[in-house]
């Protein structure tokens, strides 16, 4: 601070709170994924002082591409995104005042979080369509235990676990409407004891019941599976001479 010393090495000491406006060359050796805390190290060499034109930052961890100094944008915009959006505005239109700026930021990021929530809600209609309700299933299958089920226990009562869910829809079954972890078990436990017993699974019945057939959960794999390709090589239609509401395979 008195001019006597060109180089002053510190391990997170002084990273804030020390003020030396002659500092004109500041060194960054630590990694960091705190923005805050980069813009203090940075923040230490920032200051103005007679004679000092700028500040010479040697960034030999690359936290500059990580991190962002303070910039116009984010002393105003309320979030993030806003702040990224207004300095894109800003880089494409130099002279675009800098609440126009925020105003078209905040448009342009409600529209993209307006687009992404559509695309979203699209993907899940999309899934659920191939994805079979539970009832729907117990229904096609002839599971009366499934269609009246009532939990008893406390531990049935409780909401399914992820794992649950997960295998649920992996299997076929819209894990949405199972409401409680006795439902799901029982659900599990069928879907596995079918397997075993190679009968037909909840998207193949799905995918035969749109065409009208009947009765096929009580199906075997096999039989589902071969049906389910002669429709496809027919450009999934149903074959001339076959009704499907009295089809047996």
């Amino acid at each position: 601070e008195h001019g006597m010393d060109d180089v002053l090495c510190n391990s997170m000491l002084l990273t804030e709170g020390w003020d030396c406006p002659a500092v004109d060359c500041i060194v960054i050796l630590r990694p960091t994924k705190v923005r805050s805390l980069y813009q203090q190290m940075v923040g230490r060499g920032m200051r103005l002082f007679p004679g000092k034109e700028n500040l010479l930052l040697l960034d030999f961890l690359w936290l500059t591409e990580r991190h962002d100094l303070c910039r116009p944008a984010s002393l105003v915009a309320k979030d993030a995104n806003i702040a990224a959006m207004m300095d894109e505005n800003l880089r494409n239109d130099e002279e675009m005042d800098i609440l126009e700026a925020e105003e078209e930021a905040e448009r342009d990021v409600l529209r993209e979080r307006e687009e992404a929530l559509a695309r979203e809600l699209a993907a899940m209609r999309s899934k659920k369509k191939k994805l079979v309700d539970p009832i729907q299933y117990a229904l096609s299958i002839a599971a009366e235990d499934l269609t009246s089920y009532a939990p008893t226990f406390p531990w049935e009562m409780g909401p399914p676990s992820e794992k649950q869910l997960v295998f649920l829809e992996n299997r076929g079954i819209l894990p949405d409407t199972v409401e409680n972890a006795g439902l799901a078990s029982l659900l599990i436990d069928r879907l596995k004891r079918r397997q075993e017993e190679g009968l037909a699974t909840p998207k193949q019945i799905r995918c035969l019941e749109r065409y009208g057939f009947r009765r096929v959960g009580t199906w075997q794999f096999d039989a589902a599976s071969a049906l389910i390709s002669r429709l496809a090589m027919n450009h999934w239609r149903v074959p001339q001479g076959m009704t499907p509401s009295v089809y047996v395979p």
